[in-house]
Formats: structure tokens, C-alpha cells, sequence
């Protein structure tokens, strides 16, 4: 336990069937006019019953769980209390958790999603005030169409309203929490999808996720599909919008879908006050798939470190505080296409870099490598200077530290502060003795680094050595080859090398 509290403070195909059909067996005994079981919970009943449709609880906490059986509350009405599941179910008889509204238990997906509202708890573990804790997480469970709240919890780290087990399916439910929303901590099987998360509050301090997927050992089959999570703004600085990680070398998450997700602040927040939340963040995923998400208002986009063979596709990371899309860490052959990373950074603080996509890594050689980064739109990207205020930030599309072997073909790279594709090789030759390898080809670079300045913070008017739609420098080794990227705008220069470049070709640039 000790050490997964440590992690949590700190810090591609498809792999299950998810049947999105009837919830419900047939209703229909024809005895008695029910089915055994189906349990239903109306908080309005006049009296407590005995969960039939005529005679419903009143509470959950009246309710036995079994494996198989089926458990409603009444659409439009409130419960408040202790909701906490007991018993697992199994492979061929899952627990489905859901709604009804009509007198023939039938539902109505127009009419409000049945609010449970659980109680505050002023001490860890928060039993009862979320639906399951660590070390209590329940298999083989279904929720749908629930409302469910506490904006009292803790403030403590991972405070989650619910820990899911191994196959299970949350679906189609509103979480609003202060801290954290939904945990999965090695499991498998597990899908979180149309689900809207309100979370991490600005009075939480600690560190919460608004979707958290984590542990160490390997996880396979997670799918996180079209959920929209509204980062408030409250916890620590590793207090993420969606966050998926393993804590060690060895592990991975395989088969990991994160798809159609939406990561910002709430409504009319343009920026998140938490100004290191990254939207989405992903270490150690094996073969993953993160496409069509949009990710807005926060520090970064998608951050991922490590990995192999992910795809990175569809996405808008736009309006970021610092980078769209950041690769990172020893992570090597990914694709990555079709994104719109556009007006990412800003003066929000000094020490942002502000870049559409970026690829970089101190690890050591060929540790971010063989990236295929093509047909992405970065324009508008914008930097207050940076970290050297030396005006080579604000940039498109960045291949930096040590990356080597990468192809860069087919973007549309336009109205960048900095350099539209920047390529820098870290100037370590002990660390990196390959920087090249790299095809940097058939581009559309437009008016990128028009006004990119000298000591900016400080009101520094001197234009930059470095204004060039695509600048390399430090690259060496392995033969790099750029040619027919077409240039248009009014920008300095069309291509910047310095003297420490070797086995570059031109060709065909006009």
C-alpha cells in the first residue's frame, strides 16, 4: 500500500466486447408480474418496501447484492447516503447498477439520471463516502445512468468517488467530487466511457486524477471512450485531467484506447488554474491508441513518456498553456498524424515553451526515435520568451534532444512565433553520438517566425539569429535529408544550419 501512495503522489487494437444493449432482463414474471431479479430503489417511496416494482426500497443500503441480479433507482429522485457494492459479480452473471422511471420498469433516457449523493468522510479510507475504496473494488459490475456526488471528501490524495475492479463497465454517468473522479489501479477489462467528470475543486490541495489508470504490473484491454472531464483546478501540480501510468521499466499498459475524450477547465475558464495539470498523460503505454481527443486550457495537451508503436492521431490539442503533444522519455516508433496543435503556449508564466508538437528526451541515444509525424497543423504557437529567452521557442513542430531517425512529411506548419520545424540535436555528442537520421520532407511552411526576438522578457526588440521557417542545428551522424517543403510568407530565412551540422541534403526546397 505504502508504495502505491508513493507513485500517486508523485509523479492498437481493441481488446474486450462491451455489449452497450439491454440492461435489463425481461421484466415479465408471469406469476407475480415482476422478475425476481430486478431490485428496484425509489428514495421517494412513501414506505420502505421490499425492492419489487410495487413495494421499492427506499435506501441502498437495504439492498443484497448477487451476482446476476439487477438494481435501479427511480430517475428524477435523490438518494443520499452510504452506496457501497459488497460482493463481486461473475463472468457469466455481472451486477448491473442503473435507472428506471416508468411504472412497467421501463426507462426513459430523457428524464434526469437518478442522484446519489454520498456522505463526507473526515479521515482516509473514505468508507462510504466513495462508492469503493482500494483494496475493496468490486469485478464484474455494470454502471449506467447515475448521477453521483460528493463534493466533501478529504483532502487527501487519490480521495477517487469510485475504484473499479477487473470487467467493469462505467457507463453513461455524471461524477461531480472536489478531488478525484475514477480509479482503475491494476486491473483489466475496464471501460469508462460518455461519462462526464466535474472534479478536482480549487480547494483540493493534494494530488487526484479526474481519471486515473496506474499500478505495477501490466494492465491490459482499458478503454477510456468519450468522456468529457472538467478539471477545476484544485490539487497538487501532478493533479491530471486523465492520467495512465505503470511505476516501473517492465510493465505496460497494453491495448489501452483513450478515444473521443474531452480535457479543459469548466465553462467560460479559459485557462486552468492549476498551472501544471496536463490534460492527458501517459506513461509506458505499449501499442496505445490516444485519437481524437481535445484537449484545451491546460498545461500541456497530451504529455506521453515511454512506450512503443502508439498512435497518435485526430487529436486537437490546441490553446494550451505549453506544448499540444509532447513525446518524451524512451519512447521509440509511434505515428503521429492528423492532430491540430494550434496557439499552444503564451505569457502566462515565463518558463513555457509554447510549441504544437514536440518531441524531445534526455535519456540517452535513440531513447525518442523513429517517429513518423505527418499531415498535423500547427499554426500560432506562441512563447514569452522561454526558458533561455533566446527567441528559438514559440515553435511548430520541434525534434529536439537527441531525437533521431524521425520522418516529418506533409504538415501544414504556418504563423508559428518560432521556427515552423525545429530540429536540435542537444549539442552532447557523449550522450547522443547520432542526432540524425531524420527526412524532413514535403512540408507547407508559412510566415513562421516573424517576430521572434532577443531577450523578450525583458523588452528586447533585437530579432532572432534564428528566424527561419526550419532551423538544425547539432545534427550529426546518420545522413538527414530535407527536401521539397515549399515556403511562403514573409520570414528570414528558408532553412538555418550552424556549424556543427554534418551529412545534411537539400534538395528541391523552394
Amino acid at each position: 500500500m505504502s508504495k502505491r501512495r508513493d507513485f500517486l503522489r508523485t509523479a492498437s487494437g481493441v481488446g474486450i466486447a462491451v455489449s452497450t444493449g439491454a440492461l435489463l432482463p425481461s421484466l415479465v414474471n408471469a406469476q407475480d408480474g415482476r422478475n425476481a431479479n430486478v431490485h428496484y430503489i425509489d428514495p421517494g417511496a412513501v414506505e420502505p418496501g421490499n425492492g419489487t416494482l410495487a413495494s421499492p426500497y427506499r435506501s441502498w443500503t437495504s439492498v443484497s447484492w448477487t451476482p446476476g441480479h439487477t438494481y435501479l433507482q427511480k430517475r428524477g429522485t435523490t438518494y443520499s447516503g452510504v452506496f457501497q457494492v459488497s460482493t463481486s459479480g461473475t463472468e457469466t452473471q455481472r451486477i448491473n447498477i442503473g435507472a428506471y422511471f416508468g411504472p412497467d420498469g421501463s426507462d426513459d433516457a430523457t428524464r434526469p439520471k437518478p442522484i446519489i449523493v454520498l456522505p463526507g468522510a473526515p479521515t482516509m479510507p473514505a468508507d462510504g463516502a466513495s462508492i469503493a475504496v482500494y483494496g475493496k473494488e468490486r469485478d464484474f459490475l455494470t454502471y449506467r445512468n447515475l448521477d453521483i456526488r460528493n463534493n466533501a471528501l478529504p483532502d487527501d490524495n487519490d480521495m477517487a468517488i469510485i475504484w473499479l475492479g477487473n470487467s467493469c463497465i462505467f457507463e453513461n454517468n455524471n461524477v461531480s467530487s472536489n478531488c478525484a473522479g475514477v480509479y482503475i489501479f491494476e486491473k483489466s477489462q475496464v471501460t469508462v466511457s460518455n461519462c462526464v467528470l466535474d472534479v478536482i475543486g480549487k480547494d483540493s490541495t493534494r494530488g487526484n486524477q479526474g481519471i486515473l489508470v496506474a499500478g505495477g504490473r501490466n494492465m491490459d484491454g482499458i478503454r477510456l471512450l468519450n468522456n468529457t472531464v472538467r478539471h477545476r483546478g484544485g490539487g497538487g501540480t501532478t493533479s491530471y485531467g486523465i492520467r495512465c501510468e505503470t511505476y516501473n521499466g517492465s510493465s505496460f499498459l497494453t491495448r489501452l484506447l483513450i478515444r473521443g475524450n474531452r480535457v479543459s477547465p469548466p465553462p467560460g475558464v479559459a485557462y486552468n488554474p492549476n498551472r501544471r495539470a496536463i490534460g492527458i498523460y501517459l506513461i509506458n503505454g505499449q501499442a496505445a491508441t490516444l485519437d481524437w481527443n481535445t484537449v484545451t486550457g491546460m498545461l500541456t495537451g497530451i504529455f506521453i513518456n515511454g512506450g512503443e508503436r502508439s498512435y497518435v492521431g485526430n487529436n486537437n490539442c490546441s490553446n494550451n498553456m505549453n506544448f499540444g503533444i509532447h513525446i518524451s522519455g524512451t519512447a521509440r516508433s509511434y505515428i503521429i498524424e492528423r492532430n491540430l496543435c494550434n496557439a499552444n503556449g503564451g505569457s502566462l508564466t515565463s518558463t513555457y515553451y509554447g510549441r504544437g508538437i514536440e518531441l524531445s528526451s534526455k535519456v540517452g541515444q535513440g531513447a525518442v526515435s523513429g517517429h513518423t509525424i505527418r499531415y498535423n497543423t500547427c499554426m500560432f504557437n506562441y512563447n514569452y520568451g522561454g526558458p533561455l529567452d533566446n527567441g528559438s521557442e514559440g515553435v511548430g513542430i520541434g525534434v529536439d534532444d537527441g531525437a533521431n531517425q524521425c520522418l516529418v512529411y506533409g504538415n501544414l506548419v504556418s504563423n508559428n512565433e518560432g521556427n515552423g520545424i525545429q530540429v536540435y540535436g542537444g549539442g552532447d555528442r557523449a550522450r547522443w553520438p547520432d542526432t540524425g537520421g531524420h527526412r524532413i520532407e514535403s512540408n507547407l511552411l508559412h510566415a513562421n517566425c516573424s517576430f521572434s526576438v532577443m531577450s523578450r522578457r525583458s523588452g528586447g526588440k533585437t530579432p532572432s539569429a534564428f528566424q527561419a521557417h526550419i532551423a538544425l542545428a547539432y545534427v550529426y551522424g546518420s545522413p538527414t535529408v530535407v527536401a521539397n517543403n515549399r515556403f511562403s510568407g514573409r520570414t528570414s530565412m528558408k532553412i538555418y544550419t550552424d556549424g556543427t551540422n554534418e551529412k545534411i541534403t537539400f534538395a528541391g526546397n523552394v
